[in-house]
């Protein structure tokens, strides 16, 4: 009986030792992708801040250079990122009874396309990724703009990078 108790243990520290399961970058098979590249985003959002595409294109490029192992090109990279930011809205929330409004809501979508140019099948996928961030009516929008706008732009940035490399 102490040696098959004994078996089992080593058979199920052998079995935890050389089992690991891995999410991140399941979609990108290394042997194929080398490189990505990254058309910069434009803004077609008229309220938007002018340099909001740009942003969003450097925390694109630096969130796929830190989570995979893809080298950045310049151009024609074997997965490209082109896109723009296409609404910058910014509303009023909760309503009071003194006819003010508690909150406000910033609004940002982003527009992507994705090309793979080494799939031999159709991976290729264009879609809109939209976050808001709240912030007090009684903050101007201008002191708090940057901070929700880095906010926005790392919820948008996570959707991307899960849809381009996850497959989620």
């Amino acid at each position: 009986m102490q040696k098959l108790s004994f078996l089992i243990l080593l058979l199920l520290c052998l079995l935890s030792q050389s089992c690991t399961v891995s999410f991140i970058n399941a979609g990108i098979d290394y042997s194929v992708l080398k490189s990505f590249s990254i058309e910069q985003f434009d803004v077609k959002a008229a309220n938007a801040p002018p340099e909001s595409g740009q942003n969003f294109s450097e925390k694109l490029k630096d969130k796929v250079l830190t989570n995979t192992r893809l080298a950045f090109s310049n151009e024609n990279g074997d997965i490209q990122f082109t896109g723009y930011v296409s609404a910058y809205q910014v509303k009023s929330l909760a309503p009071q009874g003194d006819q003010t409004v508690a909150f406000q809501q910033l609004n940002i979508t982003v527009n992507v396309q994705y090309t793979d140019q080494k799939s031999e099948t159709d991976n290729n996928w264009q879609q809109s990724f939209s976050r808001f961030a709240n912030f007090s009516s009684d903050q101007d929008l201008s002191t708090v703009e940057e901070a929700l706008i880095e906010e926005i732009y790392d919820q948008i940035l996570n959707d991307v990078f899960n849809k381009a490399f996850s497959g989620w």
